[in-house]
């Protein structure tokens, strides 16, 4: 991990970056993931110290592009603004409720036709407890969900993980793991689906490569446009439900 440091105005800003080596990259890729993470992924064959000159000579992009990044919002901002939850394929995205009690011993949901509610105890942090909800209803959905698309194109995973990523909406292993990142259900039923899609594909293309794009038009049309647009109205969404 390097630890990239930015003066503003009379203030420090401090941004995390991971360099992993990857035996399925071709070429050095440096992505933002948040306002003070970033991801460099470079070839298994490339040296360190040649990962490590591309990161510095980028460090005026990293900063600038930080900035770009939305204002830090809260799960419970977040849904009070009208940020909606989508549980699987068939419905739509249903809004979020939040009721406070402290008479609630532990956060619960009940799930409505149009409407999410969500039970938290007024006397504990909110967004540890919103967050807890959702990530149970990212376990108990996603994998159906995902299981259902599996099915639309015939590529079956050995597992599926629910995580909490840093950096990645999902990922694919050689075992055939999926791997899906909670948050998938704060985003829209579209980029979910092209989310779980995508790691599909990798099933049977495990880089980026010509060939992975295409197979995975097949599945989802126009996907390089829908990626484009995860990578832009997803940022707020990946920034959602962190300390930082």
């Amino acid at each position: 991990m390097e630890v990239l440091e930015f003066q503003e105005d009379s203030n420090i800003r401090t941004l995390y970056c991971e360099l992993r080596k990857s035996k399925r990259a071709r070429r050095l890729n440096l992505r933002l993931k948040s306002p003070v993470h970033a991801l460099l992924t470079f070839p298994y064959r490339m040296s360190w110290q040649v990962a490590e000159n591309f990161l510095s000579k980028h460090k005026s992009w990293l900063q600038q592009k930080s900035l770009e990044f939305p204002p830090f919002l809260s799960l419970k901002e977040h849904f009070s603004r009208g940020g909606k939850i989508c549980l699987n394929q068939t419905l739509l995205e249903r809004t979020v409720r939040i009721v406070e009690n402290c008479s609630n011993d532990r956060p619960r949901v009940s799930l409505e036709n149009q409407e999410i509610g969500i039970y938290i105890n007024a006397g504990k942090k909110d967004d540890v407890q919103i967050k807890q909800v959702c990530r149970k209803l990212a376990c108990q959905f996603l994998p159906g969900w995902t299981e259902w698309a599996a099915g639309q194109v015939g590529l079956f995973p050995k597992k599926i993980r629910i995580g909490d990523q840093r950096t990645r909406w999902g990922s694919c292993s050689a075992k055939n793991t999926v791997s899906l990142n909670w948050r998938i259900i704060l985003l829209s039923k579209e980029l979910g689906n092209y989310v779980i899609f995508h790691e599909l594909a990798h099933l049977v293309e495990m880089n980026h490569s010509a060939r992975f794009w295409a197979k995975l038009e097949e599945f989802v049309p126009h996907a390089r446009k829908l990626d484009r647009e995860l990578t832009s109205a997803g940022k707020s969404v990946f920034s959602l439900g962190r300390e930082e």
